[in-house]
């Protein structure tokens, strides 16, 4: 078992990046740098320009856990006429997968004929407020969604994929689209399709720091977690008496795959909410793997281990204490389902996770 625990936190060092772009967690002292290209089209009611490629990229700044300084620069020429904006904002993370902003864009277009605004050159200051979202697909793969809304009668639209190459780099692909004012009864359009590339570095670094053999408390995969919590799945304390007393309450599962130490893309709103509860209240999480029949018993409790690990990866990326995580496991001993019928073996792959009051 010694050896089984060895083998697991070695393969630890193999953990997810949580900040990818673009970002809705922050490190205090991380950097990010993102540069792009962007396709853009501008277009009035009464005036179209065909697309041109412009220069995008800025620099975000993780002031604390929760908060960030952002610059961002988006070039707007398309292929008869000039602009750019420029962007301040300061983001605040309110969920692991979203973040509020707030800030500064200062929109600078030019080149349109005399008779499009009034003008050749039309500069709007915009006070702007928008959201980040960010849904995982796997372990490298995000979809994300950003919108804003600010003054000068502007709106700001932008999806698309991000794929993380390693725990530092990403790269991403997406479309946008701008809108704001040209004229009192007139407004612009830039949108097209973008690509780019971001790379972190600085403070986040501690915060992904690979697991060590001293790190976690493998104690309980010698018993393989015959604690009060190894025989069923209750939300009460447990009353199996024990040589030190304990208060053991089910909080959540989280469910896997056939033969996957992987979660399910839909428990992501279960691993946010064991996360939040664990960062808000400090206890101690004891997480119990647990597998479905197929397979040899050997296989199962490696399984089982792996699916603990993974679990563990998530919350700890998440800014999870790991002092206060216990790993333990059942395999396909002691199952909370039947493992007759596939939904019976279906609910048998999960991890429990049992919190300690």
């Amino acid at each position: 078992m010694k050896k089984t625990a060895a083998v697991l936190a070695a393969a630890m060092a193999l953990t997810i990046s949580v900040y990818a772009s673009p970002q809705t967690e922050f490190a205090k002292g991380q950097w990010e740098i993102n540069a792009g290209m962007w396709n853009t089209k501008a277009k009035t009611r009464t005036y179209k320009d065909n697309g041109a490629w412009n220069f995008n990229g800025g620099v975000t700044y993780g002031l604390n856990d929760k908060a960030a300084a952002q610059f961002q620069y988006y070039g707007l020429n398309s292929d008869d006429t000039d602009g750019r904006s420029h962007e301040l904002n300061l983001l605040y993370s309110v969920h692991p997968q979203v973040a509020l902003y707030t800030g500064y864009n200062h929109i600078t277009m030019s080149d349109f004929p005399t008779g499009v605004f009034g003008a050749e050159k039309r500069e709007n200051d915009i006070a702007q407020i928008g959201i980040i979202a960010r849904q995982p697909i796997n372990e490298v793969l995000d979809l994300y969604a950003k919108g804003a809304l600010g003054s000068k009668n502007t709106s700001i639209w932008e999806a698309g994929v991000n794929f993380a190459l390693d725990e530092n780099i990403d790269l991403n692909a997406g479309y946008r689209y701008l809108n704001t004012e040209g004229s009192r009864d007139k407004n612009v359009s830039y949108q097209g399709w973008l690509a780019g590339v971001s790379y972190r570095f600085g403070g986040g670094s501690d915060r992904k720091a690979a697991y060590s053999g001293d790190d976690i408390d493998y104690s309980a995969l010698d018993n393989k977690g015959n604690k009060k919590e190894a025989d069923t799945v209750t939300i009460t304390p447990a009353e199996e008496e024990t040589a030190v007393p304990e208060n053991d309450y089910y909080f959540i599962s989280i469910h896997f795959g056939n033969d996957s130490d992987t979660p399910r893309a839909d428990q992501t709103a279960n691993l946010d909410a064991f996360v939040k509860a664990a960062k808000e209240t400090g206890h101690t999480f004891k997480l119990v793997g647990r597998t479905d029949s197929n397979g040899s018993k050997e296989y199962n409790d490696d399984l089982a281990i792996r699916r603990v690990k993974k679990v563990a990866d998530y919350a700890v990326a998440h800014g999870v204490d790991l002092s206060h995580l216990v790993g333990m496991y059942k395999g396909e001993e002691a199952p909370v389902d039947t493992n007759d019928t596939e939904a019976g073996r279906a609910n048998n792959r999960r991890v429990d996770i049992f919190e300690h009051k």
